[in-house]
């Protein structure tokens, strides 16, 4: 949920007349920042205690005045309450994902060689064309949320990196530091260089900054059975939970 927090501010410090907004509810939060955008959905809800009728309900108005349908991040530790009003209202899971961690005081795993360098400045849009590219398979981009990444590189507590095979740009990643964890996100590495070790060497240097930087945690999300999640657990992370993400039709 920081991540997306620090987002969110850093959008909106660039374009103040967005529609995007993150509000506190349901012991989460409801992130939006568009109708049809992968990032607007709902973030640890029901993490904090029962979750009312009446707060669910506010939460679905969130999504629906906004034309959105309301997607959710379950995690499995939620409080009993929220699974009622999943029920109830028919939604659906649409996917899972794994919530890896590991502590910072064993050995960190060594480099695979390839080069791994925090951006410069003015390589912004290098960084997002390279982590959207790796993540649509070399499919056409969208401008959105190329722009959209563009920006989140200045977003706060955060750090973004590229690695380089043979001399050219093959993947990019992030990581946020703060409050003593760590959390890696927006792995991608380029089609043309799967396979090269520019992922497990992202993940090294993200691990030795992050202990650099005092943090005593680091996390990461996968999709199941996925490459990235077998580069993870080789660098020392296990799975700690699954996420279900669910949603319904738009109110």
């Amino acid at each position: 949920m920081r991540v997306s927090e620090n987002c969110v501010i850093a959008w909106l410090a660039a374009h103040p007349d967005s529609p995007t907004v993150a509000e506190p509810m349901a012991g989460g939060a409801a992130i939006y920042f568009g109708a049809s955008s992968p990032l607007s959905q709902a973030l640890s809800i029901g993490m904090d205690g029962p979750v009312t009728e009446a707060e669910f309900a506010r939460l679905e108005n969130f999504f629906a005045l906004r034309g959105a349908p309301p997607v959710i991040s379950l995690c499995p530790f939620v409080d009993s309450s929220v699974f009622e009003r999943l029920a109830y209202r028919g939604y659906r899971i649409t996917h899972f994902e794994h919530t890896l961690v590991r502590g910072l005081d064993d050995e960190l795993p060594p480099s695979r060689g390839v080069p791994v360098r925090v951006i410069a400045p003015g390589e912004a849009a290098l960084w997002s064309d390279t982590v959207m590219t790796g993540f649509t398979d070399g499919a056409a981009l969208s401008s959105e949320m190329a722009a959209m990444f563009t920006v989140f590189t200045g977003a706060r507590d955060s750090r973004c990196y590229l690695a380089e095979v043979d001399g050219s740009v093959a993947g990019g990643a992030s990581a946020s530091f703060g409050g003593g964890i760590a959390i890696f996100y927006c792995d991608s590495t380029l089609p043309a260089w799967r396979g090269r070790g520019a992922q497990s060497s992202l993940i090294a240097r993200r691990l030795r900054d992050a202990r650099a930087a005092g943090c005593e945690i680091a996390m990461a999300s996968t999709f199941p059975g996925t490459a990235s999640q077998r580069n993870y657990e080789r660098a020392g992370f296990r799975v700690a939970y699954t996420k279900a993400m669910l949603t319904r039709d738009a109110l």
